[in-house]
């Protein structure tokens, strides 16, 4: 699936404007997992003809650079012949993939994520009740990410970043071509690792001075998790998610800039060598995901996205059902703000976390609600056995853009109606919409003000290219 950048929005060959739906499909590996087949996902031909069916476009795949390169220099064939298969049975399904380099603290000695041999830490791993925290509190964890953010050199005397650069290239020297591929998702989250303690304990005074709290106090309740939802209610006050954001945001500019910046660069650069086209997507890092914004420079690059994360605090808890939309809104809008400094297209590259948790309908609502109204794509988080009885898979079978030949193009959802406006243009393609045929929906699509017909396949709508200002609307 190619597509190219045109300034914030995606288009395909024939000048659609493409907004792409889809999810998150990983399979992480257990840590200190080394073998291929540890980390091949459990998901079946018929779950990809059920995302398929769902409407759904495109698959953020994650592969896991100790998977990739099991010793320096030496690429896991077995493991890449099972990408090679995804990426032929997502093609087969119409959707499309974007390579994604996962990691959560950094490494498969620690989580998921870099090989061991490119691990340069001598201390003891302790893992965290809540697995993200070891981000604010290992030692092991800051050393590893410290020596990758250094480009200390490993095995060879050769840099980490030169191994990871090189790794990416041969994976667009081997997918490149391949008809299902949208691009390269360069590094999962990218976090800092020492400073990490730095920039969390300015987040804490920020916050503390912005509530009026004593600070060591404060730090304490965000280490009880009774405590910790209580203060998370303060959040819900969008001056003081703000002021704390901006507070802490100039610590994050310095490391976006300074260290993430090059790396990308560098990778991107060896993407270019064997994919001169593919999109490359960039992502900020793990502190943005909670609303401090985004200091990242624009890559130097024709075609790279912004793909952010978010996620209210709740997520990855049993407090899941009770995430608020208004902090997820200041989350996002801080998003969109990066968005329009940056002036490239947005594909949300996670969001919800919901498993299969029950009560998440309304607040998977709102942040779609909200991504529609910014024009974005996303990849939801994540599959997982079960996904197709889930709550969260009801709330996303909704009425959805998927590629339209013209210019200025919004879309709304209601609980009776779909409406999409948008100035049509002259192209080889009509535009396309998936809107769920079990809804019984009527269609009225209207051309200038004339009626003009729609044509109905299945979910599958399609609207004739051609100019004027046109809008199509369903209700049932």
């Amino acid at each position: 699936m190619r597509l190219h950048v045109d300034g914030s929005v995606l288009r395909d060959e024939h000048g659609r404007h493409r907004v792409l739906h889809g999810i998150n499909m990983v399979h992480k590996g257990e840590p200190g997992a080394v073998g291929a087949a540890d980390f091949r996902g459990s998901w079946t031909a018929a779950d990809i003809a059920d995302l398929a069916g769902r409407g759904f476009t495109a698959v953020r795949l994650g592969v896991i650079w100790a998977a990739v390169e099991p010793e320096p220099g030496r690429y896991d064939e077995d493991y890449l012949d099972w990408v090679a298969e995804q990426l032929d049975a997502f093609a087969s399904a119409g959707i499309g993939v974007i390579l994604d380099s996962h990691q959560d603290l950094y490494s498969q000695s620690f989580g998921d994520g870099a090989p061991a041999w490119a691990t340069l830490a001598d201390a003891e791993f302790a893992a965290t009740d809540l697995w993200s925290d070891a981000y604010l509190t290992s030692a092991a964890v800051h050393q590893g990410l410290d020596a990758f953010w250094a480009n200390a050199p490993g095995p060879g005397e050769v840099g980490l970043q030169e191994r990871f650069a090189a790794m990416w290239g041969y994976l667009a020297r081997r997918f490149g071509a391949h008809p299902a591929l949208i691009g390269y998702d360069i590094l999962n989250e990218p976090t800092p690792g020492s400073d990490a303690e730095t920039i969390f304990g300015a987040l804490i005074g920020a916050f503390a001075h912005a509530t009026g709290q004593d600070p060591s106090q404060t730090a304490a309740d965000f280490g009880d998790p009774e405590a910790k939802f209580a203060q998370l209610g303060r959040l819900d006050d969008v001056a003081v998610h703000r002021q704390v954001g901006d507070a802490v945001a100039p610590f994050l500019a310095a490391f976006e800039a300074e260290a993430v910046a090059p790396l990308m660069q560098r990778v991107t650069e060896a993407i270019r060598a064997a994919d001169p086209a593919g999109l490359v997507l960039r992502e900020h890092s793990y502190f943005a995901n909670l609303g401090v914004p985004s200091g990242q420079p624009p890559l130097d690059d024709p075609a790279w996205v912004y793909s952010p994360h978010g996620y209210d605090l709740t997520v990855d808890t049993p407090a899941i059902a009770l995430s608020s939309n208004t902090r997820a809104g200041t989350i996002f809008a801080r998003h969109r703000e990066t968005q329009d400094r940056l002036g490239v297209p947005v594909l949300v590259g996670e969001w919800g976390a919901f498993e299969v948790a029950p009560g998440v309908a309304g607040h998977a609502r709102f942040l779609l609600d909200l991504f529609d109204s910014y024009g974005w794509s996303w990849t939801y988080w994540c599959w997982s056995d079960g996904f197709a009885g889930s709550e969260a898979a009801a709330v996303m079978a909704r009425p959805r853009p998927l590629a339209v030949a013209g210019d200025d193009l919004s879309w709304q959802v209601s609980e009776s109606a779909f409406r999409a406006r948008w100035d049509g243009r002259d192209a080889a393609a009509p535009s396309e919409f998936w809107i769920p045929d079990a809804t019984g929906a009527r269609l009225d699509l209207r051309r200038d003000g004339a009626t003009v017909p729609v044509h109905r396949d299945g979910a599958r709508v399609r609207v004739d290219a051609g100019t004027g200002r046109y809008e199509l609307t369903a209700t049932w």
